[in-house]
């Protein structure tokens, strides 16, 4: 029997230990991870360079300050993204790891949990090869999104065999794809904004990169599009993206009016024909409008403005930031992250029902959820 059992070594399981021990060190935490290392997802957020948090975030103060606590200094961009100050993920996951090793926390690696079942007095949860027990338990075992870095989907299971509804479960924060013909364009990237009409209806809009893919289009700004790209219910994969469209903008500084008039003195200073939008767009994407608009002026601006694209999807779980959905968040206390309906037992991390869009939101809500969790159960 241990006082804690944290399920899950990520960013909330690594956070809620550190927390619980330091509140009560006469608590026994163990730290169970299925992969042979712990925070392995850690490492591969932000490009390597993990966006810790967004000064946009209510509760970035609470979570600069634990990660001063342990010797981690930061820095922010012109955006409020708040990164580790050598903007090296590693940096993170080790200042964690040496925390938990100077607390004295139990950690056991290659340890993957079968299920977890409520007793009288507290937890049994067994694993292939033993049974251990537990007084509370926390649940921070990831999402679905990015496999193989642990995150297979089981804190889910485990919270439906205790009562919980779970929310459905969407990849999110990746990229799109699209019925149109986009191959010639791969590898493009072009400054823009992406929009996302729903029934005519704009539902998304924001500026940022857009890279053409062989089979749709990527970049922070689709990947934050794609948190609204949902099937409808009733609908099915075949036909779910039916009634969505979504519209690049390459000049969004540029009313259309504007634009056209643009054009039409580039067209009196000679550059006409194929060369009316040489140096504005690039070549790929110059020729594919041309194409499209048959030299017509008027077709020529308005696919500057909204060029078309039909969405046929998103990139799988294997491609997946963030999993959109999970338990849900009214079964759970938001201050101790104590499920309402079993005493005893915790949720933090993805494993709930959120999820934020790019820049540092999702990191720290998976380490104030942690917080919040550790110091509960150490109570």
């Amino acid at each position: 029997m241990t006082d804690i059992c944290i399920i899950g070594g990520g960013a909330a399981g690594m956070t809620a230990a550190i927390c619980a021990k330091r509140e009560n060190p006469a608590r026994e935490v163990l730290i169970l991870e299925k992969k042979n290392q712990l925070g392995k997802k850690i490492l591969a957020t932000g490009n390597g360079k993990c966006n810790l948090s967004n000064t946009s975030c209510e509760g970035s103060l609470k979570v600069l300050d634990f990660f001063e606590s342990i010797g981690v200094l930061t820095r922010t961009d012109s955006a409020g993204r708040i990164y580790p100050y050598t903007e090296e993920a590693r940096a993170v996951q080790s200042a964690l790891v040496s925390q938990i090793q100077l607390l004295g926390i139990r950690v056991d690696t290659c340890a993957e949990v079968i299920c977890v079942e409520k007793q009288r007095d507290g937890f049994r949860i067994s694993l292939a090869n033993r049974e251990l027990y537990a007084k509370k338990v926390l649940i921070a075992c990831g999402g679905k999104a990015g496999p193989a870095n642990g995150s297979t989907g089981d804190g889910f299971r485990f919270a439906r065999a205790m009562g919980h509804k779970v929310e459905k479960l969407i990849p999110v924060l990746t990229a799109v794809e699209v019925k149109e013909d986009t191959e010639r364009m791969d590898g493009i990237r072009a400054k823009a904004a992406v929009s996302l009409f729903f029934h005519k209806r704009k539902v998304f809009t924001e500026a940022g990169e857009v890279q053409f893919t062989r089979n749709g289009i990527s970049g922070i700004c689709v990947f934050n599009l794609s948190r609204y790209l949902l099937i409808p219910k009733g609908s099915s994969l075949a036909n779910g993206f039916d009634d969505y469209r979504i519209e690049v903008d390459f000049f969004p500084e540029f009313e259309i009016d504007d634009l056209e008039k643009l054009l039409i003195k580039r067209q009196g200073d000679g550059f006409d024909g194929e060369r009316l939008l040489q140096f504005l767009v690039r070549g790929p994407i110059a020729n594919r409008i041309i194409e499209l608009s048959k030299g017509d002026m008027k077709a020529t601006v308005k696919l500057l403005k909204a060029f078309p694209l039909t969405p046929s999807g998103v990139r799988g779980w294997d491609f997946a930031q963030v999993t959109k959905g999970g338990v849900c968040m009214d079964e759970v206390d938001d201050q101790t992250c104590q499920s309402r309906l079993t005493d005893g037992l915790f949720f933090a991390g993805e494993v709930l029902d959120y999820d934020g869009p790019c820049g540092g939101y999702n990191l720290q809500h998976a380490w104030e959820t942690g917080m919040r969790a550790g110091r509960e159960m150490a109570k």
